[in-house]
């Protein structure tokens, strides 16, 4: 099959993984000579990622500050601007990505010659979604054409729950060096010459676990005051127990004030990564992490929670990093404080960590998109390759 147009359909292009995945994807296949299409529910004032030039847009616009019956006409009215799109623009492939825009894939392409693939980027088995949502993925995906999954695990949860089939385990790529992009803030700004610094990064929601990681972290003793706790990344959604505000509180209530510390978002994390002694991944379940993968790319010593899923699949313990039990605070924290201890084992674990630019480069990856999307055979070779 030769393809040669592709409408990848997501929320939005805000800070993300799954928005970096579809911004990525799109540059890549546009560069290699494909037409992509890129539609988002969302308008383009939310964006964080650019796309690149050849890249067409479309924005659905949609507004979600609506009542239930608000919500339903809402859904109704993206299904017939979705189903206009594809009926003017033809694209061969939808690739939806996450829940909801991959079950609107497959409904706006009934009946039409269209090959639907959809992507869940979350470990479904953790995420939690409407329960309608989750009916209709139930009931749905095994319509889908394909499927792509980031882990073995999430792989099996998908044709054991919802009956799918043709899955690809597609993880995500590493890009080195990583781009900066606004906002910029120095490192400079936040931090001493002499701090050494623990790094996590993240949106600030209850998944990532920032709450324990603060916790494990008071748990070390102000011996360690040469050391502090950054945390990258925007706020969470309202009514999230994981947002700016409870992570403040928590540090003022652990006495952390000035060893603690939250600049925002930052959209040149790579100084962020340079400028760390460590990095922590704290949540408490994941799709396939992109902020682990970028710190072990940019030669980070690394600990992580053995969640579902995603760290086991970079980190062998020991090895280019250390995985410790999911949830165990207990168990971060002593492994926080062995690296500090121990500069030639950090070192020791940044050598081994950057081999993941190989094993997740971005040629590796992209060809797997390429093959699930049916477009090997059409697509040439890039222009250029950064």
């Amino acid at each position: 099959m030769k393809t040669s147009k592709i409408l990848i359909f997501i929320n939005s292009l805000t800070c993300g993984g799954a928005e970096r995945v579809a911004s990525t994807l799109a540059g890549y296949l546009a560069r290699s000579g494909c037409a992509v299409i890129v539609v988002t529910m969302q308008g383009r004032e939310k964006d964080f990622y650019r796309l690149d030039q050849r890249v067409t847009r479309y924005c659905l616009d949609t507004a979600y500050d609506k009542p239930f019956l608000g919500k339903i006409l809402v859904n109704i009215g993206n299904f017939r601007r979705l189903r206009r799109i594809l009926l003017r623009d033809k694209p061969d492939v939808v690739l939806g990505m996450m829940t909801k825009c991959a079950v609107m894939s497959i409904l706006t392409g009934l009946g039409l010659p269209v090959r639907v693939v959809v992507s869940e980027r979350n470990f479904p088995g953790q995420k939690r979604i409407a329960w309608l949502l989750a009916q209709q993925r139930r009931l749905l995906y095994r319509h889908a054409d394909a499927l792509a999954a980031q882990t073995t695990e999430e792989a099996k949860w998908l044709k054991r729950y919802v009956a799918a089939a043709n899955i690809e385990v597609i993880p995500n790529a590493v890009f080195w060096p990583l781009p900066a992009a606004e906002p910029v803030i120095p490192p400079r700004d936040w931090l001493d010459s002499g701090d050494k610094v623990v790094l996590a990064a993240g949106r600030l929601s209850q998944q990532k676990g920032f709450d324990l990681l603060i916790r494990a972290f008071s748990m070390i003793g102000t011996h360690r005051d040469g050391w502090k706790l950054v945390i990258i990344g925007k706020d969470g959604d309202a009514g999230d127990p994981g947002t700016r505000g409870h992570l403040v509180q928590l540090v003022q209530d652990l006495g952390l004030e000035g060893r603690v510390l939250l600049p925002g978002l930052v959209g040149n994390i790579g100084d962020w990564y340079e400028r760390a002694d460590m990095f922590v991944l704290s949540s408490r379940y994941e799709g396939f992490p992109n902020v682990l993968l970028e710190a072990m790319a940019c030669g980070r010593p690394c600990i992580a929670f053995d969640c579902d899923t995603g760290p086991r699949d970079l980190i062998r313990s020991g090895e280019n990093g250390l995985l410790v039990p999911s949830l165990d605070v207990t168990a971060l924290s002593r492994a926080m404080e062995q690296l500090m201890n121990d500069q030639d084992y950090r070192t020791m674990l940044a050598q081994r960590a950057v081999s993941v630019r190989e094993r997740f480069s971005e040629e590796a990856v992209m060809g797997k998109w390429k093959r699930l999307l049916g477009i090997e055979a059409y697509c040439g070779g890039l222009e250029s390759v950064t």
